[in-house]
């Protein structure tokens, strides 16, 4: 049986995080006969850390664990099974001449502005990146209430006639604005329940969950009103007046 030759390159190898972790997989947690898995698993873990704790960021940026968008879940649910570290950019040049336009960061108009800007830009980065951040995750990126973070995102979707990809619209949980009407509205003019997911940012499965939610409502609101019109055509008609003699 040939043995590997000792070289420099390979005894330096064995100092890898990867080499360490395999020692242990394999002689302390188990998996000396599962060597493949072992590596599958080791390799995973080092994409997770490589990702957690990038080198290459730039300057102004930031990376933040936000939920992934498939959470790993189908339907709604609170729990958080799957995340993704994304890159944001925490202030631009545009949002920083924003203070400047109403005459300094005291003004509340010039304050509000630059706030709901970043907070919109927050959520399309992470959103784009395959993931949604929280009201809290806005909240502990800037410093301001969760309160606050949520009245500007709704003024803003008022006022521009689109939704923000946050976490709650996405997957259809907790507090956030159901929009439910508008992909009804969407629907009924005619729009694919996929156009519909992709200009609101929503997830496909709550797209479809609210249509089909209103076909049934739709088809039992019908079959109310025939059975109500079949009973007043077959129920004979009686006066109601008094009869004196």
């Amino acid at each position: 049986m040939k043995t590997q030759t000792s070289t420099p390159e390979t005894r330096w190898a064995k100092r890898s995080l990867h080499q360490q972790l395999l020692h242990k997989f394999l002689n302390e947690y188990g998996y000396e006969r599962g060597p493949v898995v072992a590596h599958a698993i080791i390799a995973d873990i080092l994409t997770l850390v490589e990702q957690a704790y990038a080198t290459d960021l730039p300057p102004r940026h930031v990376y933040w664990p936000a939920v992934a968008v498939a959470n790993g879940a189908t339907g709604k649910t609170p729990e958080i099974r799957d995340l993704v570290h994304v890159r944001l950019h925490l202030v631009t040049d545009a949002e920083v001449a924003l203070l400047s336009a109403d005459q300094g960061v005291d003004q509340p108009p010039a304050r509000r502005t630059f706030n709901q800007q970043r907070f919109v830009r927050w959520c399309q980065e992470a959103y784009d990146q395959g993931g949604v951040l929280t009201l809290l995750d806005l909240s502990l990126l800037s410093g301001l209430a969760e309160s606050y973070a949520g009245q500007l995102l709704r003024q803003y979707e008022q006022e521009h006639a689109m939704t923000v990809p946050i976490r709650g619209t996405v997957h259809d949980i907790g507090p956030s604005v159901s929009h439910k009407a508008e992909v009804i509205r969407r629907y009924l003019r005619g729009q694919s329940p996929a156009d519909i997911a992709r200009e609101l940012n929503h997830s496909q499965h709550a797209v479809d969950r609210y249509i089909k939610d209103y076909e049934v409502t739709r088809t039992l609101a019908q079959s109310s009103r025939c059975t109500r019109f079949r009973r007043s055509r077959s129920t004979p008609r009686h006066s109601c007046g008094n009869t004196f003699s």
